[in-house]
């Protein structure tokens, strides 16, 4: 498996990546692609995405053969990603970390801002809400 880097600015030099199960990929209006891991070994971050441009975001996995898309036909849509970590069982030897892959958008509809958030769960089902803070293991299958 190719290992990814991306590039420190501020320390200048590359540092390692480490996978993740999910990955985003997006596609551009004229038909360019940019992977989180690219194909060249790069690992690229989210502030690079160009949103002016973005047609559809993806989260793909090298391990599972689902494709979650959202497609963007609003240039009101802001693409959001963020990662929710958590512990289980904290302190105990049945401890256990898992993470919850989100994205999503956020429109502004009047002096309001609507967010949508798919959230992958740790046994690959999608979540849909718009309060991320309301999922938590136990009402997840």
């Amino acid at each position: 498996m190719l290992k990814h880097k991306f590039f420190r600015k501020d320390l200048k030099k590359w540092i390692s990546a480490p996978p993740e199960v999910w990955q985003w990929e997006v596609t551009y209006e004229d038909g360019g692609v940019l992977k989180q891991f690219g194909d060249d070994g790069v690992f690229h971050q989210f502030a690079e995405i160009d949103q002016n441009r973005l047609a559809l975001f993806k989260m793909v996995s090298p391990f599972n053969p689902q494709t979650y898309t959202l497609l963007f036909s609003d240039p009101n849509m802001k693409l959001i990603h963020f990662y929710r970590n958590k512990v289980l069982n904290a302190g105990t030897e049945e401890e256990e970390r898992i993470r919850y892959y989100c994205f999503g958008y956020e429109k502004r509809v009047g002096t309001k801002v609507h967010k949508t958030i798919m959230m992958i769960a740790p046994t690959n089902d999608l979540i849909v809400t718009e309060e991320p803070t309301l999922v938590v293991s136990n009402n997840v299958s």
